[in-house]
């Protein structure tokens, strides 16, 4: 893994569970010390914005890098992105393969943005080569009944959920944003200041 292409690294040990009481602490534990990997299994991360999420998802992609896995982070519109560009370019089967020779793919923030037609298509491609061959994190801020909405086939997102949750851990995280609690923090300091 190149740790320049994470967001700000963050491990397991700064996560601050009791702000999250809906996560089970105890299934993340178990998750990080990378069985999940060796299966093939997926996990999903569900949760309104600020909860955490790409936290998790970076410290257990950092602890698979300490146990020696291959690991790529991408946001969604990053993977797309890169995806579209190949295709374009003609370099899509090599984008794939290099792809497929990860042990995890984090895909972070699905849902925020919905997908044009094609890149719908595109990260349908990236589910279902992954499928039983390697492990996904995807974090979402959607439930998955609002998928649809964003991949715009309700028969493409049908088959991509059926990959994406048939070995798959889902874990919700619901909860007040971590980052606006922050904030309320230090405004009431710089009031009192």
């Amino acid at each position: 893994m190149r740790l320049a292409k994470f967001p700000l690294v963050k491990t397991l040990d700064q996560f601050d569970f009791t702000c999250v009481p809906s996560l089970n602490k105890a299934k993340v534990l178990s998750l990080a010390q990378g069985d999940y990997l060796e299966r093939r299994e997926n996990l999903i991360l569900l949760g309104n914005s600020g909860t955490g999420k790409t936290h998790l998802a970076t410290a257990l992609g950092l602890m698979a890098c300490q146990q020696g896995k291959k690991v790529r982070f991408l946001t969604d519109a990053g993977l797309i992105n890169q995806l579209a560009e190949a295709q374009a370019g003609l370099r899509l089967s090599h984008l794939e393969r290099s792809l497929s020779q990860m042990d995890l793919l984090i895909i972070d923030e699905v849902g925020y943005v919905p997908f044009s037609e094609k890149g719908a298509q595109l990260f349908f491609q990236v589910v279902a080569q992954s499928y039983e061959r390697q492990s996904l994190i995807v974090t979402t801020n959607l439930e998955i009944s609002q998928w649809p909405q964003v991949f715009g086939s309700e028969q493409l997102t049908g088959a991509l959920l059926d990959r994406l949750t048939h070995h798959a851990h889902i874990l919700a995280k619901n909860g007040e944003s971590f980052r606006f609690r922050e904030s309320l923090k230090n405004m009431r300091s710089e009031e009192c200041g």
